[in-house]
Parts: structure tokens; C-alpha cells; sequence
């Protein structure tokens, strides 16, 4: 792959997300599921936190960050911002709705199961390690299926021998 950042995403085929670098190199993220073609393991929408962070696009409803590193990043950043006052009934009631065919009550017993934080206690209030327990278990809660990376940069086509050559003759 390139060793160039990417710069821009946009959504592709099938449910695909193309990636470009800053020298016009294409990759194709295909197939897994969406928290892996987007970079995005908390399936961040856009908004004001994924921008601050480098989002580079948006597909399938959700940001799309230039690496891993930069969508996890968001996800911590979206945690200890926007839920800090919310407890984890309230946080999974806003961040992983019904109405978008999540199953809240499960979600938010998987949290309690994987935290071992009971009541309503606020996520600004968590130690370090049931923070760090908190962003793991929604990061497994929303998966990570791998798919396939190809490069689908367009190939310009070559100039015929004869034009290169009048172009050398008139120029």
C-alpha cells in the first residue's frame, strides 16, 4: 500500500469506501463491515467531534477517518465529551439508539457486564480503568470485521507512439 496519508474518502460501490492519498492513489475498502472500511471502531457520525479529529469523509451514514488510531482517538474524544454526564443507560440510549435497530437493553448490560459499573454513575466519573473498560467493550460491541484493500487507482491510458511523437515535432 501507499505510504502516503490518506486525505479524502468517499463511498464507493457495494457498500465499498475508496481512500485516496495526497499523490491520487485509490484504495478500495471492501467487504468486513463498516467500523473497519471507515477507520471508525465507535461508528462515530459526522459532526463536530469527528471533524476535530480528521475526518476525511463520510460513507454508509458514518465518518471516516485517515487511520485506526485517528477513529479510535474520536471515539475517546466523543466519550469524554459529549456522554461525560451521562450514565451507561442514558449514553447507549443517545449513542446506540433503538430507532437504528440497536438493541439497548443488551448493549447496555454487555457495558455493566464488561465495566462492572452499576447505578447511574457518569462517565466523567469512571477511573481510568473502567474508562479504558468502557471504550474496549463498545469497540467489541461494535465490531471489527476485516474486509479486502485494493488499490483502484484509474490507469490513464497511454499516449499512442505517434502522438507523443508530433508533440516532440511541434513543440
Amino acid at each position: 500500500m501507499s505510504d502516503s496519508k490518506f486525505i479524502k474518502a468517499t463511498p464507493g460501490p457495494k457498500s465499498s469506501v475508496i481512500y485516496e492519498t495526497k499523490d491520487g492513489r485509490k484504495f478500495c475498502y471492501s467487504k468486513g463491515n463498516w467500523t473497519w472500511r471507515n477507520n471508525n471502531p465507535g461508528n462515530l457520525v459526522p459532526g463536530e467531534v469527528s471533524k476535530r479529529n480528521g475526518a476525511i469523509g463520510k460513507a454508509g451514514g458514518f465518518a471516516v477517518f485517515p487511520d485506526y488510531e485517528s477513529g479510535h482517538k474520536a471515539h475517546l474524544d466523543c466519550l469524554r465529551t459529549t456522554y461525560k454526564n451521562s450514565d451507561l443507560e442514558d449514553l447507549i440510549q443517545a449513542y446506540a439508539p433503538e430507532e437504528d435497530d440497536n438493541d439497548t437493553e443488551n448493549y447496555v448490560q454487555f457495558l455493566r457486564k464488561k465495566t462492572g459499573v452499576k447505578g447511574d454513575k457518569k462517565v466523567k466519573d469512571f477511573t481510568k480503568d473502567e474508562f479504558e473498560k468502557l471504550w474496549k467493550a463498545i469497540e467489541q460491541m461494535e465490531g471489527q470485521k476485516a474486509g479486502e484493500i485494493k488499490e483502484c487507482t484509474e490507469k490513464r491510458p497511454e499516449k499512442k507512439k505517434e502522438e507523443s511523437q508530433k508533440l516532440k515535432i511541434i513543440g
